[in-house]
């Protein structure tokens, strides 16, 4: 007499249940134990690169104006124009660092009393190496012609402007920067001020010189 093994009872719904909730228990314990690992593991992959962008690096460096002449600066009121010549050597002066600096898009226009002396300059770009004292190459940069000024008010404002300074005894040229620096772009504004000639006409014979000083930032718009 032949016996057959008993057939296994069917699971009731409630150790289903209960067995998919020990399955889903089980498997976030997993994840919340190998979450902080997967954290520490990326900030110790990620921490050598980003730990001297966050925190040896400033956002960005500002340049600085060694030195500028002034041979021209006078308005024809006759003509609404104003003649110009101006040159100037800037450079990006950043502290010494563990990393190298990129810069690209360098551009500089002079304006004086809102009014844009020429068009802006594109400057070579150069990369600024970790060793050493953190100097830039000296960019330099002149401007010189005639910019034409919209008769009115601009043209009243520009010869006011030049008829105040030179009574004062000092021009003040603005020098506009942009500079993209690792990628990030920044604008600058240059004040450059200069010994007003003795003449009615502005000079044109010798040079007026400015020392050189600090940029600072500026908001964008000037190009």
């Amino acid at each position: 007499m032949s016996t057959e093994p008993p057939l296994p009872l069917p699971a009731s719904p409630s150790g289903m249940l209960r067995r998919g909730q020990c399955t889903a228990a089980v498997a976030a314990a997993a994840a919340a134990c190998l979450a902080p690992l997967a954290v520490f593991l990326a900030v110790l992959v990620l921490a050598p690169s980003l730990l001297p962008r966050l925190l040896l690096r400033p956002h960005h460096v500002v340049p600085y104006v060694v030195s500028a002449e002034l041979r021209l600066l006078a308005f024809d009121a006759a003509a609404s124009a104003v003649a110009y010549n101006l040159s100037a050597v800037l450079r990006f002066d950043g502290p010494p660092g563990l990393y190298a600096r990129r810069y690209a898009g360098v551009r500089a226009a002079p304006f004086y009393a809102g009014q844009e002396l020429g068009a802006a300059v594109e400057l070579p770009g150069f990369t600024q190496r970790c060793s050493g004292s953190g100097a830039g190459p000296a960019l330099p940069v002149a401007w010189a012609g005639v910019q034409r000024v919209p008769p009115g008010r601009r043209a009243r404002a520009v010869a006011a402007a030049l008829a105040r300074e030179r009574a004062e005894g000092s021009l003040t040229v603005k020098v506009a920067v942009r500079a993209v620096q690792d990628g990030a772009e920044s604008d600058f504004a240059c004040v450059l001020s200069f010994p007003a000639p003795r003449g009615r006409h502005g000079g044109g014979g010798d040079a007026r010189v400015f020392d050189g000083g600090r940029c600072v930032d500026a908001v964008r718009g000037e190009f």
